[in-house]
């Protein structure tokens, strides 16, 4: 039999090199495309500055994309004088023809979408010359053959790249040697140019500040590809030498064998990886939505709340906040009254919940202050600063698709108002169904306010309300609401509502729906007196220095309550884990779901891996008869198979992780954007934890291991005489 040397030099002989320079030249119209698909705006800019250098760089491409197509034709009717039935004579026929087909397939997609932003350039739909321009810019027609030959396309570049691989082998083994030295030189050089001068993440948005990124991103990756593939065999010889079943489920793993189990194999190896890979992207996708929610809630609640049960008023809390204050890991902490109401406009209602809030301490606990978009804390303060308000500061939240003046829940209802003697009167209104003004005469700068006219003016008490709030109410910074309590005096007929009138101070964004919407914030006194509870309020907010101690503390504040205040048994400490436990347990519940859910993709890659071991142990059935009849024991057959499992696993798994964390750093450091109106989120928040990583590498072996065990017991119940009648 011929050595595989000699046979590679016959093929040589045999084909010549037209195939070789023709594979190589598709190989680099391949990475074209995918160049240019990627860098198509910057093509564009690039055109329009220097049309001559643009001119001739499409030139030299189509040039190259030519040369390889007639390459391709000279190859095909080379091979096709050869003999039939010689080796590689099929794949290189089939190779070289689909190469033609290949690049006309691509070329389609390309012309459309040249014609696009040809077209977008002509209309002035021209911006930045991306991709979605040149989209919109077609018409439906072919907006549509650009979808189907893309895919068309794509498919066809897979297909021509998986024949490339295909014929690879049909190469000298020192050519293949030597080409990899080469790769591998310029693959070090790459990365360290790349570590040294590229940015690891974005600066800014856009596709010029990614490319760089990406190269590097790119070449790091190859380079830990190309590292893993070297190091790969110098493992198994050294793990030849450490137990004789590891250097025979070694050499098991390294020795040629049948086409049909080589494939079956390398589809097990890739099975394992793909399904690790999805795995801990997903968890780890999962993870940045938790820490993102986790961090929204203790921006805007407390770590620790201090309060009574039952909702009863917390009467006497002077000395309370002065003993929580003085607990060792206590950052700060405010008082606050809570109370459900309505609030309604001049267009709409909703309903709210009210909270009093200290503006000197609040700060100190929550990120109210640093949460207002519109609006000043200020203003909440000083309410008559709002009666001259600069129209600088009376900017729209509001969507482009509401039309003011415009009520789609109809006319808000009549309110009546009850005064509050310890607060000044209210000036007559106008007509509550009178229409919100128009938008450009709301942010028209107004004349400035003599002395006379401000003193004269009514000077309502302000209140900070969230952006989905104000949006649904159509409220700017300085108009006038309604609040409605159900808490008011007993009359003729019963409980009646009690009503004031508020000016909106600021507006705050959150990131929280149920907080923007629900949410709307006054002064403690102005609260206290609106909701009739005296001197008392609903609870004590704290927030600590460090969030995971928060439960630590809380019993520390218990503590101190209990023996500093043993009067009052009632009061109740409660730190965030406590408050949101449905909540996080929720996520908690969903994200165990989720492992499970994907886990069976490893599930399923173990079957593969069982199929794969069960048809080596018919192939392997000969030396397995040989072991048994030299006095190997059915335990160490067993364990023989046992490690070529755990190798796979391990193999798939590392390659898995490796994978998944390629994916999880592109998620988190070049970001994928969200529409923020639908999602809350501007992009998508990811989080990796090394934890989940090993438990999801542990997984994936554990159940390479448990399918490895029926092939192993089947190993070693063959009897060595029905084996060893195979030679």
């Amino acid at each position: 039999m011929a050595r595989p040397e000699a046979r590679a030099d016959a093929v040589r002989q045999s084909f010549g090199p037209l195939p070789l320079v023709h594979g190589l030249l598709a190989l680099v119209c391949l990475g074209g495309f995918i160049a240019i698909a990627a860098a198509w705006p910057a093509l564009w800019q690039l055109a329009l500055a220097d049309a001559g250098l643009a001119y001739g760089i499409a030139g030299g491409f189509l040039g190259l994309v030519a040369l390889t197509g007639l390459l391709a034709l000279l190859a095909h009717r080379r091979t096709r004088r050869v003999q039939p039935g010689y080796r590689g004579r099929g794949r290189l026929m089939a190779r070289s023809l689909h190469s033609v087909v290949a690049l006309l397939v691509t070329l389609v997609p390309l012309a459309i979408f040249f014609h696009g932003s040809t077209k977008a350039f002509e209309t002035g739909f021209a911006f930045s010359y991306a991709h979605d321009e040149a989209y919109y810019a077609l018409p439906m027609v072919l907006r549509t053959a650009l979808i189907i030959s893309g895919v068309v396309a794509v498919v066809a570049l897979l297909l021509d790249l998986i024949l490339a691989i295909s014929t690879w082998f049909l190469l000298p083994e020192r050519f293949r040697k030597g080409f990899w030295l080469v790769f591998d030189a310029l693959a070090l050089a790459g990365f360290v140019w790349a570590t040294a001068t590229l940015p690891i993440r974005p600066e800014e948005e856009g596709l010029e500040f990614v490319l760089e990124p990406g190269i590097r991103l790119a070449l790091t990756s190859l380079f830990a590809l190309r590292v893993t593939v070297r190091a790969l065999p110098f493992v198994m010889h050294s793990l030849e030498r450490v137990t004789f079943e590891l250097t025979i489920a070694a050499r098991h793993l390294r020795s040629k064998k049948s086409g049909f189990l080589a494939a079956i194999g390398g589809l097990s190896i890739l099975a394992v990886s793909v399904s690790t890979c999805m795995l801990t992207a997903v968890l780890s996708v999962m993870g940045g939505f938790r820490d993102d929610l986790k961090q929204k809630i203790l921006g805007n609640q407390a770590h620790i709340v201090v309060d009574q049960d039952e909702e009863r008023p917390f009467e006497g809390w002077d000395d309370v906040l002065g003993r929580v204050r003085g607990i060792d890991g206590v950052e700060g902490a405010t008082p606050f009254v809570r109370g459900e109401v309505m609030v309604s406009s001049t267009s709409n209602r909703a309903g709210a919940v009210l909270r009093g809030i200290d503006p000197e301490s609040v700060g100190d606990v929550t990120d109210l202050v640093d949460n207002i978009t519109n609006g000043r804390m200020d203003y909440l303060i000083h309410p008559d600063r709002l009666l001259n308000l600069p129209a600088e500061e009376r900017r729209s939240i509001l969507p482009l698709d509401i039309e003011l003046g415009s009520d789609d829940e109809g006319d808000a209802p009549e309110i009546e108002v009850i005064d509050d003697p310890a607060e000044p009167a209210a000036a007559p209104e106008e007509a509550d169904d009178e229409p919100i003004r128009d938008l450009d005469e709301f942010l028209r700068e107004d004349a400035p306010l003599d002395q006379t006219e401000v003193a004269d003016a009514d000077v309502l008490p302000g209140i900070v309300v969230g952006k989905e709030l104000a949006r649904t109410l159509r409220l700017f910074v300085g108009d006038e609401l309604d609040v409605v309590s159900p808490l008011g005096e007993l009359g003729p007929a019963g409980p009646m509502p009690k009503a004031r009138r508020f000016r909106v101070a600021a507006i705050f964004y959150s990131g929280m729906y149920e907080y923007d919407m629900k949410m709307a914030y006054v002064l403690l006194p102005n609260a206290q007196r609106f909701l009739s509870t005296g001197g008392a309020i609903s609870g004590i907010e704290v927030k600590t220095r460090e969030v995971d101690r928060a439960p630590e503390i809380a019993q520390a504040i218990a503590d101190e309550l209990e023996t500093g205040t043993p009067g009052r048994p009632e009061l109740r400490v409660q730190d965030w884990q406590e408050l949101n436990k449905n909540l996080f347990g929720a996520l908690a519940l969903e994200k165990l779901a989720m492992f499970v859910t994907l886990g069976i993709a490893i599930l399923i890659a173990g079957f593969c891996v069982f199929g794969t071991l069960t048809l080596m142990v018919q192939e392997k059935g000969r030396e397995v008869g040989i072991l048994q009849a030299m006095g190997t024991r059915a335990r160490a057959v067993v364990s023989i198979f046992l490690w070529e499992g755990f190798l796979i696993g391990i193999y798939g798994a590392l390659m898995g992780l490796g994978m998944g964390y390629v994916v999880v750093f592109i998620l988190e450091h070049f970001g994928v954007k969200l529409n923020p109106e639908v999602y809350y989120i501007d992009r998508l928040p990811v989080h990796t934890d090394p934890m989940e990583f090993v438990a999801v590498g542990v997984s994936a072996v554990v159940i390479c291991l448990v399918a490895t065990l029926f092939p192993a017991y089947l190993a070693s119940r063959m009897r060595p005489v029905d084996a060893l009648r195979q030679l």
